[in-house]
Formats: C-alpha cells, sequence, structure tokens
C-alpha cells in the first residue's frame, strides 16, 4: 500500500475545522481506493502544532510528499504551502491530482504544472467522491503499467540503494521535531535518536510510528526501545519513567495501535517490523528480482528445450 498526501492550505484559514474535515473526507476517499492518506494538519498543523519550527515542518512534509505515489492537492483556497507540495511533486514525477469547486478560479501556473495529470472539478461532495476516486483509479492504473516496464537490474539497485538511504536517514531537525511531536523526551528520547543515527531505526520507520499510528509519549518509547532496540523491559521502564508493570502495559497499548494484537509475540511484532518499516524501499526491487529470477530460469529452460531439440534431430539419420 503506497501513501497518497493529501495537500490543502491550513494557515490563516476563515473556517478552520470545516476546512480540516473536507481535508478528512479526501483522505477517506483515498483510503477507498487502496492507498494510505497521509494528513498534514494531523502532524504539522500551524494550531495544533505550533510548536514546531517552520524548517521542522518543512523537513516533515517535503519527506511525505517526495516518499508518496500520488498528491491529491485542493486548490480551492490559494496557498504557498500547496503550491510549493506540488512543485515538490514535479521534482520527483510524483502525479498530482488537482480538487476544487467547479465555480472556482484555479491559477494557470498551477494547472499547468506538468505532475498535475488530474483536476477534479466537483458540485457536490458526492460527484467528488465518484469522481477522485475515478481519477485515483486512473493514475494508479499509469503508476503499474510505467512499474511493469523492464529496467536493467543496474538502474533497480541504484534506485533501491537511493531510496534504502533516504528511508535509513533523516535530518536531525526532522528527528528532534518528530520527537516533540511524539511526546518523547529523556533518555529514551536521547536512544531513540541514537538508534536513527546509527541505522538500528530507519528514519522513514520513526516517521511511520509517529505520524502514521501516532504513537505518543511511553507508548512510543516503550516500543522502540522493546521491539526495535531489543532493550529489557527493566531498562524500558526506567528509561520511560515507569515501573515493569506499568511498561508491559505500554507496549500492549503500542501494540494495538499499529494494528497488532495487544499480547502478539515477539516473532508477529519482528514480521511487523520488517514488512510495515523495513521492506516498503526494498519492495521493489525484490519484486524486479524475483521475477528477473522466473524469467531468467524461463528462457535458460527455452533454450535447454531447443538444444535438445537440434541434438535429437542431428541424431536422426539424414534422408
Amino acid at each position: 500500500m503506497g501513501e497518497a498526501y493529501v495537500s490543502g492550505a491550513l494557515t490563516s484559514l476563515e473556517d478552520g475545522a470545516r476546512t480540516r474535515l473536507f481535508y478528512e473526507l479526501l483522505a477517506e476517499v483515498v483510503e477507498s481506493a487502496g492507498l494510505r492518506a497521509y494528513l498534514p494538519h494531523r502532524v504539522t498543523d500551524p494550531v495544533t502544532a505550533s510548536h514546531l519550527d517552520p524548517r521542522a515542518v518543512y523537513d516533515i512534509d517535503r519527506a511525505h510528499v517526495t516518499g508518496s505515489r500520488v498528491v491529491v492537492a485542493y486548490a480551492g483556497i490559494p496557498s504557498f504551502g500547496v503550491g510549493i507540495e506540488v512543485e515538490l511533486a514535479r521534482e520527483h514525477g510524483i502525479p498530482v491530482i488537482l480538487v476544487v469547486e467547479r465555480d472556482r478560479t484555479v491559477s494557470r501556473l498551477l494547472l499547468g504544472n506538468p505532475a498535475v495529470v488530474e483536476c477534479v472539478r466537483f458540485n457536490d461532495l458526492d460527484g467528488l467522491r465518484r469522481s477522485l476516486l475515478s481519477a485515483l483509479e486512473r493514475v494508479r492504473d499509469v503508476v503499474a503499467s510505467e512499474a511493469g516496464q523492464a529496467v536493467s537490474d543496474d538502474v533497480v539497485v541504484q534506485r533501491f540503494l537511493a531510496s534504502l538511504e533516504q528511508a535509513r536517514h533523516l535530518a536531525d531537525g526532522e528527528v528532534a521535531a518528530l520527537l516533540r511531536v511524539g511526546e518523547l523526551d529523556g533518555d529514551a528520547a536521547l536512544a531513540v535518536r541514537d538508534a536513527v543515527a546509527t541505522g538500528r531505526l530507519f528514519g522513514a520507520g520513526l516517521r511511520d510510528l509517529v505520524g502514521r499510528y501516532a504513537l505518543r509519549g511511553a507508548d512510543l518509547g516503550a516500543f522502540v526501545l522493546f521491539h526495535v532496540l531489543e532493550r529489557p523491559l527493566a531498562d524500558v521502564a526506567r528509561m520511560v519513567g515507569s515501573d515493569p508493570r506499568t511498561a508491559k502495559r505500554r507496549l500492549e497499548a503500542a501494540r494495538a495501535r499499529i494494528g497488532l494484537a495487544a499480547d502478539a509475540n515477539a516473532n508477529d511484532v519482528a514480521q511487523w517490523l520488517v514488512t510495515e518499516l523495513i521492506a516498503p524501499p526494498t519492495r521493489a526491487l525484490q519484486l524486479h528480482l524475483f521475477s528477473g529470477e522466473r524469467n531468467g530460469t524461463r528462457a535458460a529452460q527455452t533454450e535447454d528445450d531447443r538444444q535438445a531439440r537440434l541434438a535429437q534431430q542431428e541424431s536422426k539419420p539424414r534422408a
């Protein structure tokens, strides 16, 4: 499942609550299309996350734009932020779907951006749902067909290494911002910082734990310390400032938050870590290599069959 970035104005809104509710509706449509929605107002909102400095906001949201499969941008309210996000998408070859009321005027500069592949105009919310879902399906089909085109192994490996580095590293400012959003400080925060710096925790993984799964405070600290860094429960309890029994409850709450059973065993958690926090940047390479291996095996078998037929023909007496 890829991520869709839901872009829209957030600063100085006349009716902020209603506008944010509209963005939540866009996210529902995105998720009905089989994508995971990232909503900036859940993480970097200028009101609820006013403690974040501007550079941290830029780093966090930029990372989500550049890591997304598609950007869904609401163009009904002029916004510098939306324009920047669309341009970031263009720089990274990410398609953009504009969403705007039918009677609104949209900047020709925005409409002419090469990243914009669809412009969904709507009169009512039901029409918006249908049209946006259709647009997302068309974009998904195009992306899937392009992904299926033959690419040399060298190019795939280069892309894989680049995506792996991008997923692993985070700027110090973004790590600090994520820890502030995640309400984690003290020894636990220092351990998480070190885990990202040394590569034991992918930066993209921390971003997902805080942004996608909304782990906060001791739940976040306990999960990373126990399941990623494999610290003993007693150490986990000390570092998050609780007793072992409370730390255990924190772990159960964190596991439930990410969609696992509260009492999930170590193997289940380890599999989740691989499939959700580590595998996404490597999945394309795996699919390509496995496909290539199958194709190579099939080609070898075909060549063997051809050689066998030739040998059989050569062994027959000539007329």
